[in-house]
């Protein structure tokens, strides 16, 4: 089949949007046929072979501009019939380090929720997606783009700094004030259910919290019951604040508690491989599960307070959707 029929095909299947288009293409093609006018020049003047090479590039464009169209218009409507609000309500059990780093674990049951009006979302717990299975972030997030497949996201995030009472491995080198992280995020869906993604996040009030960021690949696999299961892997790295805070030892705190003093610079912060399951057990129910294995990078690592380079995390839930 030729440009020009695949091309009329499109435009008559969908014609309350591409009619007139069709019609501007007759148009078109019918001055072409026509001789210059005086003083003009004629789209004929380099005979019958350019005259239909003419012709296939009209039809073809139009017909490229036309499927265009109708696909915009077509996710527009998707868009349209997303009920405007959702939510969850759930609990979740943690098995995890106390810190990235610390030889130490514990065990958490918190509650969970998930909220989205249009496009803001908030959460206090990730693994959450939205009914067209968008990945939730954790804290507020405003989604920035339309596009199902790169989506950008502008996010502030609670971060609750630390105290030194939580592990004995941290007495004496004081608290870390807890604040806010500004957060910009994009992430990319290719096909076979790959996605990849970065993330910058940086201390809104500058407490210490300094710049992080990760870059991110994942896999997603759709199985029965519409249940999925995904498979991660991030590399995240920090500035030279953010791990002077959590990694470093000043002279005062070596002298509290025996640590060499330590000034990590810039770099790399850790490697983390994931998988999770989700999935629904009734049309309101749903459940999560996630496993995580992260290992400290670079001056992270090399850092008095890592005492278990690599750490386990587990969660599991239960939440009810709206």
């Amino acid at each position: 089949m030729s440009l020009r029929s695949r091309g009329v095909d499109e435009w008559r299947s969908n014609a309350d949007v591409v009619g007139p288009l069709f019609a501007m293409t007759s148009s078109a093609q019918t001055h072409a046929d026509m001789p210059a006018a005086a003083g003009r020049p004629c789209l004929r003047r380099d005979g019958p072979e350019v005259e239909g090479w003419w012709r296939r590039v009209v039809h073809g464009g139009w017909a490229v501009l036309a499927t265009a169209l109708v696909g915009a218009a077509t996710a527009q409507a998707a868009e349209s019939t997303r009920p405007d609000f959702e939510g969850a309500l759930g609990l979740v059990a943690t098995h995890t380090p106390i810190y990235l780093g610390d030889s130490h674990t514990e065990n958490k049951l918190s509650p969970a929720f998930f909220f989205r009006y249009r496009r803001l979302t908030i959460t206090n717990s990730g693994g959450f997606v939205t009914r067209k299975r968008d990945e939730v972030d954790r804290g507020l997030g405003l989604d920035l783009s339309k596009s199902d497949r790169v989506r950008i996201k502008l996010g502030l995030r609670y971060d609750p700094g630390r105290s030194e009472g939580d592990s004995p491995a941290l007495q004496g080198l004081g608290d870390v004030k807890s604040t806010l992280r500004l957060r910009l995020s994009g992430v990319w869906r290719l096909d076979h259910g790959l996605s990849v993604g970065a993330a910058w996040t940086v201390d809104a009030f500058g407490r210490g919290g300094g710049n992080q960021g990760e870059a991110t690949l994942q896999h997603e696999q759709a199985l029965a019951g519409d249940s999925v299961l995904a498979f991660g892997l991030s590399l995240s790295l920090a500035g030279d604040r953010y791990l002077q805070t959590y990694y470093g030892v000043n002279e005062e705190q070596a002298a509290r508690t025996g640590y060499p003093v330590y000034t990590p610079p810039f770099g790399l912060r850790d490697l983390a491989l994931t998988a999770s399951l989700r999935g629904p057990l009734s049309p309101h129910w749903m459940y999560l599960a996630h496993a995580q294995a992260t290992r400290l990078l670079g001056s992270a690592a090399d850092s008095p307070l890592a005492l278990e380079r690599t750490g386990l995390r587990f969660s599991a839930g239960l939440a009810y959707r709206f």
